[in-house]
């Protein structure tokens, strides 16, 4: 257990100061006294997810974070001081529902996400649920680990939860910050990987990161060519024509919604009842999953593509401003000057 006088009682974070414009400032945020779960991390990186956007002025975004265990609640059983650990979206449940207590925490009624911390990963320290941090695989660097715990967890998720069997023909529509990671996962999961891309001169990326074909939704020839998919992951977040992609599922099939539009979702439900398609939501992954996931990619060498800027002011504002304008290739990681690797 952990001093009380070791335990910082504030820190430096960097909080979203103008959301349109996408600026920052950096203040000193307290430190809560820990509850019994909690633990401490100083932040060696956070990756920073289009999520992040949805963080309230005056707090500091950040949920695809890894730093070391500074100090531990006094019921904390799973991690030590001084071990290297990461979290994400899911800040706590209520562990007391039929989904907590199915283990599925990640769909509890009464969740919280990042906003609900004290600061997110945007930030020299957090103060986490420590049932929502995950052990990293040793062989596995920080930057590439960060942007699985948000953007890994999301594509592998459907996978997982939807039993995907090897040899099953996977749709992957929109080639970002999550559709790039929904290849590499669904290619190392033996699947056959259809990428669906409304930009043509994304082909070359998309087979180099394991797509088996590249169909531009744009061109219609080209959509009536594509073979039934037995599942497509939407990471789109655009308005989009469903029933051209539900007309593209195999009987059975899925359309997976991870991306979240504006508009509602349209459909004539003559299309899902026929052939007993259906579309369905998911939302990242229960703790047991994520665990999974992360010793999924560490076994397949899944590593997401990365910029790599400074946790500060300018970094901040630069990874928003990239990813706002669809510039960004294709996950950013903030790198923190102020961690303590010792």
């Amino acid at each position: 257990r952990t001093s009380m006088s070791m335990i910082p009682t504030q820190t430096n974070a960097y909080l979203l100061e103008d959301a349109s414009k996408h600026t920052f400032r950096k203040a000193q945020v307290s430190i809560p006294q820990l509850r019994p779960h909690d633990v401490v991390l100083n932040i060696e990186c956070c990756s920073v997810c289009h999520t992040d956007f949805y963080c309230p002025v005056g707090k500091a975004p950040g949920h695809e974070f890894v730093g070391n265990v500074v100090a531990i609640g006094n019921g904390v059983e799973k991690f030590k001081v001084g071990q290297r650990v990461g979290g994400g979206w899911q800040y706590s449940s209520c562990q007391d529902c039929d989904a907590c207590n199915d283990g599925r925490q990640n769909i509890c009624g009464t969740k919280e996400n990042f906003r609900s911390a004290p600061a997110g990963g945007f930030a020299d320290y957090v103060v986490w649920d420590s049932r929502f941090l995950y052990h990293i695989p040793e062989s596995m660097s920080s930057n590439v680990a960060a942007p699985l715990f948000c953007a890994g967890i999301t594509v592998f998720a459907p996978l997982a939860n939807h039993n995907i069997l090897p040899g099953s023909r996977i749709g992957i529509l929109g080639i970002g910050g999550l559709g790039h990671l929904g290849i590499k996962f669904a290619k190392a999961w033996g699947c056959h990987v259809v990428a669906l891309s409304s930009s043509a001169g994304k082909e070359e990326e998309a087979r180099r990161f394991g797509a088996d074909e590249f169909v531009v939704t744009k061109d219609e020839t080209q959509l009536k060519s594509v073979r039934p998919l037995d599942m497509i992951i939407n990471t789109v977040s655009a308005s989009l024509h469903y029933e051209t992609y539900i007309n593209l599922l195999a009987p059975r099939g899925k359309f997976v919604v991870i991306g979240i539009s504006s508009e509602p979702i349209k459909i004539n439900g003559g299309l899902l009842i026929g052939q007993e398609k259906s579309i369905v939501g998911s939302l990242v992954g229960s703790p047991v999953m994520m665990q999974r996931m992360l010793d999924f990619a560490d076994m397949h060498n899944i590593v997401p593509q990365l910029e790599l800027y400074p946790m500060d002011v300018d970094g901040c504002h630069t990874a928003f401003e990239r990813i706002d304008k669809n510039l960004a290739r294709y996950r950013i990681v903030l790198q923190n000057p102020s961690f303590k690797s010792d």
